[in-house]
């Protein structure tokens, strides 16, 4: 669950196609470190919530002249990006090489509004356009949207096929489960999508203005075990060869473990959680300094509608300074709430 590093939060304004995007239920806590001070936040919130040509299409967004993007505005939503930026702070549009931009001085604390909007010349050429609004009319139109305001923490690179979770799902994820079930579950508030497969989906938090050190990942991952014939055998997989799969053997010592019972939905057969704390050496995060890995595990087995076995993991896992990181408690708590969702659903 490692992502490129990025020197600034930074909006860029791109054109692309999309699919459609619904606001989900979530737990309610602030994405990042440990007491997260979000008083020294600027909010900036970008206003797609008029309808215009194009119904179908993303802006994303960049500030002064990074990679990257924080926010993808689509038509009928508002965002909400928040920043430790100061000062004098330059926002680009940029679809096929025209940028058209603002400047913005940002304080701590203080609110911004942008409208964004995608407009055709009579070239057939398209361009995006900012407008700063004023605070009356920003908070009015806040007011007056019906929807859920979308909170922008994490930072995602431009390339490769980083996305924000929204973008691909509605409120809850369908993963894998047989040739004819999927399981579906609620992800967590702080988690944006860096892979999906059949197998594997992978997300994270990560923003080198808020921490150099901190991360955190999360997802479904598909496991090896095939056979299991009794819940003791299951167990004995936990402790025996799962906690050991977790560790980079290179940079991971671990520190502590425990496994222990859990509620289990329908259509799986065994599951524990499984909580983990290492030590992880990373040179390029910390100066070679020690960093703490703690991550909280749901291992679950279950069988298909052909009798073949199948072993997962959801799971969540932080990483960063001592004081950077919840308690394992907070951790499992978390997990268990995207686990109690878990579904099955027929394709």
């Amino acid at each position: 669950m490692k992502t490129a590093l990025l020197n600034q939060l930074f909006i860029f304004l791109t054109f692309i196609s999309a699919g459609p995007i619904v606001g989900s239920a979530q737990t309610t806590y602030t994405p990042g470190p440990a007491n997260l001070d979000t008083s020294k936040f600027a909010h900036i919130y970008f206003f797609r919530d008029k309808v215009d040509e194009f119904p179908d299409n993303w802006l994303s967004v960049i500030i002064n002249d990074d990679r990257g993007f924080c926010v993808k505005a689509k038509m009928n939503h508002i965002y909400r990006v928040n920043t430790v930026l100061t000062g004098d702070t330059r926002f680009q549009t940029n679809i096929n090489n025209e940028k058209i931009e603002i400047l913005l001085k940002l304080y701590p604390g203080k609110n911004y509004y942008v409208e964004l909007k995608p407009e055709k010349k009579g070239d057939k050429r398209i361009v995006g356009r900012m407008k700063i609004l004023d605070e009356t009319e920003g908070i009015e139109r806040i007011q007056a949207f019906h929807n859920t305001v979308q909170d922008r923490y994490c930072i995602l690179p431009f390339t490769g096929n980083n996305d924000f979770r929204e973008n691909a799902w509605n409120d809850t994820i369908r993963w894998f489960a047989s040739d004819q079930y999927d399981y579906s579950f609620m992800p967590l508030p702080s988690w944006e999508l860096i892979l999906r497969s059949t197998y594997r989906t992978a997300f994270t938090f990560r923003n080198k203005l808020i921490s150099n050190t901190y991360s955190e990942g999360g997802g479904i991952l598909y496991q090896q075990l095939k056979k299991c014939r009794s819940e003791i055998e299951f167990e004995n997989y936990c402790r025996d060869k799962f906690i050991k799969s977790t560790l980079d053997k290179r940079r991971d010592s671990l520190i502590s473990w425990e496994i222990k019972p859990l509620t289990i939905p329908y259509g799986i057969k065994y599951a524990k959680i499984v909580n983990i704390e290492n030590r992880s050496i990373a040179d390029n995060l910390s100066n070679g300094k020690p960093l703490l890995i703690r991550s909280t595990y749901v291992v679950f087995f279950w069988t298909d509608q052909k009798g073949k076995g199948n072993t997962a993991c959801l799971y969540t896992s932080e990483r960063g300074l001592p004081n950077e990181l919840q308690a394992i408690s907070i951790l499992e708590e978390r997990i268990l709430w995207s686990w109690k969702s878990f579904m099955l659903v027929k394709k």
